[in-house]
């Protein structure tokens, strides 16, 4: 077998990515391609021939890409999938789906050039058929083994750590809360920087929920965070809201500081302490039995002022993450790649970039 260079390597990678999403079978790029056997593109995909130049431009307009489309390892050929939490279930999210699968590309393709070695995915053994009560202990379990604390949305960061799943935040439209994407690579939860403090909290614990579980109960593509009148929304759904209220608001602690008369006014400097919204208080409050359904209901109808009445939950979050952002600058003082293309596959400008290196006190590795 002819020594495979990391440049060819890709090649043969990226020529099954680009046929499989085409919907082609073998034989049929093999005649696209005008081989004498189907062998020939068989050995090309498992690595074993190398692909000729001549070839690589036949290749190019057999699968309707350009060339530089094989050599960039930056330019995305991996399979993402995506679970979106939205209010807006007829919203576009082609375009985002891309900006994601380029940003979730341009991480592990950092990480492998940095020989930055990929850890075992993280997982939880649970299922649709598990109970609201198995998830939320599930969640308890995690926040004691990790040693979250009293005050988990605090410190949700660490446990992302722990577990090897990357979490992000990016600027995002007004009716997408977030994602979670997955490939074979990595699990990543994008979180949108605008949300106030204790929905960003929920959703990132929310979207945890997903990655954790993707693999023995895949999530909806579109979860609708708002349902019509008579709607409801999937058990996937309910279970993992049931592992966030419980993983940010552990009973034993929220029991505790739990004001005697139960009302919108009581209960805001409650969800202020552990950094969550009211409405993901009340509805833990109707999980521990303290409220029922119709209470809950009848109290969120009550007006209250955003942010649960303190502005500094109303500031948005710092973008993209200090771990992600590590991975960037090695990439770039290695000069695995330059500064502008890395702003250009995050979709912010070089300045934006700047700001998220300082605003979690890192060390800019560029100038401008």
């Amino acid at each position: 077998m002819e020594r495979q260079t990391e440049q060819q390597h890709l090649i043969a990678q990226r020529i099954t990515y680009f046929r499989k999403r085409l919907g082609l079978k073998q034989q049929a790029l093999s005649e696209l391609m005008e081989f004498n056997q189907r062998q020939t593109l068989s050995d090309i995909e498992r690595g074993e021939r190398l692909v000729k130049p001549d070839e690589l431009t036949r290749f190019a307009q057999a699968l309707q890409v350009q060339p530089m489309a094989f050599l960039d390892a930056f330019e995305p050929a991996i399979d993402v999938e995506f679970s979106w939490r939205t209010d807006n279930e007829g919203a576009a999210f082609v375009d985002f789906e891309e900006r994601g699968r380029r940003i979730l590309n341009l991480m592990t393709t950092l990480r492998r050039k940095l020989n930055i070695t990929p850890v075992a995915i993280s997982s939880l053994p649970l299922g649709e058929r598990n109970s609201y009560e198995d998830a939320q202990n599930a969640a308890e379990k995690i926040g004691a083994e990790f040693k979250l604390g009293d005050r988990p949305g605090q410190v949700l960061h660490k446990l992302f750590d722990a577990m090897h799943v990357d979490c992000i935040y990016l600027d995002l439209p007004a009716h997408i809360s977030g994602a979670a994407m997955v490939s074979d690579e990595a699990l990543l939860a994008v979180i949108n920087a605008n949300q106030v403090r204790g929905r960003r909290n929920f959703d990132k614990a929310h979207e945890l929920f997903h990655c954790l579980t993707w693999r023995t109960m895949k999530p909806n593509h579109i979860d609708r965070v708002q349902m019509n009148a008579g709607g409801k929304r999937s058990r996937i759904e309910q279970l993992a809201d049931a592992f966030a209220g419980a993983l940010l608001m552990p009973a034993q602690e929220l029991l505790a500081v739990l004001p005697e008369a139960l009302s919108i006014e009581s209960l805001m400097p409650v969800a202020n302490d552990f950094e969550v919204s009211v409405e993901a208080l009340v509805w833990r409050l109707v999980a521990l039995e303290r409220l029922t359904t119709t209470e809950a209901k009848r109290m969120l109808e009550q007006d209250r002022a955003p942010g649960n009445g303190d502005t500094e939950n109303l500031k948005p979050h710092k973008l993209l993450s200090e771990s992600y952002l590590s991975v960037l600058s090695e990439g770039i003082q290695h000069g695995l790649i330059s500064v502008r293309r890395v702003a250009s596959i995050l979709g912010i400008s070089i300045d934006a970039l700047r700001c998220a290196f300082e605003q979690h006190d890192m060390v800019v590795p560029f100038d401008i």
